[in-house]
């Protein structure tokens, strides 16, 4: 599939269906064990404190949007996650799907304004 695919209009869907799905393909622990790749892709930038006591995430917790790629760049998915400095994810301890590849479909939720 072409970059210019994994781009075009996707199917809009609610955030459990796309976290169902994104926990289904197992994409988090393909990039854990190497199979897949990650980069940051938009932003990752420091809490301010009053968004880290909001969500009760420690100081330098970072909030990113990452691109997950296969090895030969692909695009399979987008998520945004929050990254302490420790190295462990916070917030729900897992990324938060916002847009993603399936076999048949791209499907993704809609960013609050």
């Amino acid at each position: 599939m072409s970059n210019y695919l994994f781009w075009s209009e996707p199917e809009w869907v609610t955030e459990d269906i796309i976290q169902e799905a994104f926990n289904k393909c197992q994409l988090h622990e393909r990039v854990v064990s190497g199979e897949l790749r990650q980069r940051v892709f938009n932003y990752d930038n420091h809490l301010k404190r009053r968004q880290r006591e909001k969500i009760g995430e420690p100081r330098c917790t970072r909030s990113q949007i990452l691109l997950y790629s296969t090895l030969d760049g692909t695009p399979m998915a987008v998520v945004h996650q929050y990254m302490r400095k420790n190295g462990e994810l916070g917030g729900k301890g897992k990324p938060d799907p916002k847009r993603l590849l399936l076999p048949n479909r791209i499907i993704a939720v809609r960013q609050s304004p």
